[in-house]
């Protein structure tokens, strides 16, 4: 039966295992653990549950699937993070695989076998050291066989109908950095162009980068010491847009803004796609104008609206050139940003500095966490509060421009003090050792009030504020924590419907409680760390043009409710309300660090977070 574990540096006690097969797991010390294997289907499902839903992945299983030679190193890793610091421990040379350009080429599809031979080390050996740390050594020895097998690949090489350029580029030994040169050669192929490369070369992980962007290339085998390789990046042409692929979002479950930026960024210049939407979606139409789409809208008919975009070629060609652009992951661990990321995507400069591999929008709050702890995510949006679990972690968040955004809400009966909440039941979002449930209760303290005179409620396993939205706007629960911008959808609906409600503003609680404190703090920007070492100009552009979004935001209210609403699946009026509401400001710098600084003191003191106030833990403040 699968058994399970927990990487406690993942870990961050939000229980959710605990609440999800309490059979198998316990907080100990502040930690989750698994204190009994399941034992039966009931608890293997709990349990599988559980891994599923951690925020952080911080559950893994050992499975019987043993790590082979034809195993792909970055999707291993990404699924075994721990794994890194055993194959450093065989040969340093895989230290080259923490490289940006490594990670999002070679180690994306190079196996361990190629591995093996880059660094010089047998195959059996790393094969050996990474399945004994994942307990799978019996699994390894029943495939061994297979393991090592020597199998040919197969490549689509084509006969030589380019023409060649005049300089070769002689390999004098095939090693990582060797690698590494030949992959920045092809990345920067311009269309119509060809590169011939020869020599000691392993030709396998090569020729994949080479397929991944659909080159032609001719592969010749000259001897077992000597391989040619002639790459071909064909011409850029329109494609015929009856053959694009169709996007019918109508029907989507989930928020389709993801799915279409990622597809929009993954085509190529003449390449496109169709959208199928039951209206004409004029801010989606701008926003992917402004990143170099033209579109041709056709109405089907009352319930169908098609949507032809293509990438334009021109002034991508002006642009090909991806050895300054980084390929990032865009996340946000809430819908507030989705206006000024809306605007920030419609950035030429932006798109002129970095190629979007994915953007991601959280419904599950809790889960863009696990995002930054597996480094998937290159750039976040994320909570203040969220930085203290990151104070070990390799990353900067160098500022914060989301303020004052929790409010309570009532109906049926007015609130004009935490105390009007005695005997009603609270529901807030996430879970109750979550910062939403922590600072509520160390606001009814500090106010004087006895907290056994309040019941809250959560979600199982989390509460979420979308559920909770809709919960208060039917009329089944009557007191609720919101932030924006669903506090601001409830307003607005609860206005027009000329129902009664009521609202307590943290931030204002906060300051008769902490007089003269200002603003209260609540999300920012994320860097990771190798993003800013290795590419501070282009995280200076991108912290630039963030700013002049929140400015334009704030300028253009109206205008950026219409820029989001489709994406935010809400009427225009109900986003330019949760606009007008939010408070959008960029901080950054000293103004920055001595608001934090006596916001985390603050926190620690009263228990609402566990830290410590040091040096190590303001550096993520600075950039």
């Amino acid at each position: 039966m699968e058994k399970f574990n927990v990487e406690k540096e993942k870990c961050i006690a939000c229980k959710a295992c605990v609440r999800t097969a309490p059979e198998n797991f316990k907080i100990e010390n502040g930690k989750a653990i698994v204190f009994k294997q399941p034992e039966n289907k009931t608890e293997l499902s709990n349990s599988q549950r559980a891994m599923d839903i951690c925020p952080t992945k911080a559950i893994f299983s050992k499975k019987s699937e043993p790590i082979t030679g034809d195993s792909k190193i970055r999707e291993t890793l990404e699924k075994y993070p721990h794994l890194k610091k055993v194959l450093l421990k065989i040969s340093p040379k895989f230290k080259t695989m923490q490289n940006p350009v490594m990670w999002n080429t070679i180690a994306k599809y190079a196996t361990f076998k190629n591995a093996a031979k880059m660094a010089g080390v047998s195959l059996c050996e790393i094969l050996h050291a990474i399945n004994k740390e994942l307990g799978l050594e019996k699994e390894l020895y029943t495939l061994f066989p297979e393991c090592i097998k020597d199998t040919k690949p197969k490549y689509n090489s084509t006969e030589i109908a380019w023409e060649e350029p005049e300089t070769i580029m002689k390999i004098q030994k095939h090693e990582v950095e060797t690698l590494t040169l030949i992959v920045n050669q092809i990345e920067n192929l311009k269309p119509g162009k060809s590169l011939v490369f020869e020599g000691e070369i392993d030709p396998e992980p090569i020729i994949k980068v080479i397929e991944s962007h659909k080159f032609l290339y001719n592969l010749n085998k000259i001897n077992p010491y000597k391989t040619r390789i002639s790459v071909y990046n064909k011409p850029l042409k329109l494609k015929n847009n009856k053959d694009y692929e169709i996007l019918d979002v109508r029907k989507m479950q989930q928020d389709p803004f993801d799915i279409i930026i990622k597809k929009a960024y993954s085509l190529d210049p003449g390449e496109g796609f169709i959208l199928v939407q039951t209206f004409v979606p004029t801010p989606l139409i701008n926003m992917l104008d402004g990143m170099g789409f033209d579109a041709e809208v056709k109405e089907i008919n009352p319930y169908e609206v098609q949507v032809y975009f293509t990438r334009r070629i021109e002034n991508d060609i002006n642009n090909y050139n991806y050895s300054d652009k980084p390929t990032v992951t865009i996340q946000s661990a809430t819908p507030v940003g989705y206006p000024i990321i809306m605007r920030l995507l419609q950035s030429k400069k932006l798109k002129q500095v970095v190629n979007i591999k994915e953007l991601k929008i959280w419904e599950e709050t809790e889960k863009h966490l696990g995002w930054i702890i597996n480094k998937k995510a290159d750039i976040s949006f994320s909570a203040l509060i969220t930085a203290s679990k990151l104070k070990d972690m390799d990353v900067k968040m160098p500022v914060v421009f989301v303020w004052d955004n929790f409010t309570i809400l009532t109906r049926g009966y007015i609130a004009k003090s935490l105390e009007d909440l005695k005997g009603r039941k609270i529901h807030i979002p996430l879970f109750e050792d979550a910062p939403p449930a922590k600072i509520t209760r160390y606001l009814i303290e500090a106010k004087g009030l006895n907290i056994k005179d309040f019941e809250f409620t959560y979600g199982n396993p989390f509460g979420r504020p979308k559920q909770i939205m809709m919960d208060f706007l039917s009329g089944k629960v009557d007191t609720v924590l919101l932030r924006e911008p669903e506090a601001g959808f409830v307003i607005k609906a609860l206005e027009e419907s000329n129902i009664t409600y009521s609202e307590l503003s943290y931030g204002k609680i906060w300051n008769e409680i902490n007089e003269g404190f200002g603003l209260l703090p609540n999300a920012g920007v994320v860097f990771k760390g190798e993003l800013v070492r290795e590419y501070p100009e282009i995280v200076k552009i991108v912290l630039e043009e963030l700013k002049a979004a929140i400015e334009w935001v704030n300028s253009n209210k109206k205008e950026a409710a219409k820029l989001s609403f489709d994406m935010m699946r809400a009427p225009i009026k109900n986003v330019e309300k949760f606009i007008e509401r939010v408070t959008f400001k960029y901080i950054f710098g000293k103004e920055l660090e001595d608001k934090v600084y006596k916001f985390y003191d603050i926190l620690i003191k009263n228990n609402i977070i566990s830290a410590t106030l040091d040096e190590k833990l303001m550096e993520i403040f600075k950039i």
